[in-house]
């Protein structure tokens, strides 16, 4: 086989590999002055995930976010190292969805749904383990606009 010939079937072999990768996870943000906050169906995609340095202690990266009616804003909870977690509105002053505890499997994700018409002002809600509650409600909560 020539130089020319193995070159081309390298370059044929690694735009195949190069296709065949999985980009559905790839998520671009605007940049901005694009009013992204207030995006019509706009779903928030909050991690939970078990602290590192504080064993029996979780944390979710987004611990405050404004959802607003109009826009049909959501959140979504997601267990972002594996364990199963319960989100649990109980814990605060009420749910502005009309569940009040959302069950995150392990390695999945749960939806809240559409915001309840009547919701408005400040809800916390906490986090718990398997074992206990290991966010508590006096830190992620959601502002409903």
């Amino acid at each position: 086989m020539s130089i020319k010939n193995t070159a081309l079937a390298g370059f044929i072999v690694a735009l195949v590999l190069v296709s065949g990768c999985d980009h559905k996870g790839a998520r671009v943000e605007p940049g901005p002055g694009h009013n992204h906050g207030v995006d019509p169906d706009r779903s928030f995609r909050i991690y939970i995930y078990g602290d590192p340095t504080q064993p029996g202690q979780c944390l979710v990266d987004w611990p405050q976010a404004t959802l607003w009616k109009n826009k049909h804003h959501t959140a979504k909870w997601v267990s972002d190292d594996g364990a199963a977690y319960t989100v649990d509105f109980t814990l605060g002053n009420g749910s502005p969805f009309s569940q009040t505890t959302f069950l995150v499997p392990a390695n999945g994700e749960v939806s809240s749904g559409q915001l309840a018409a009547t919701s408005s002002g400040y809800y916390a809600y906490g986090v718990k383990d398997a074992n206990h509650t290991c966010k508590p409600s006096s830190d992620p909560g959601v502002y409903v606009k």
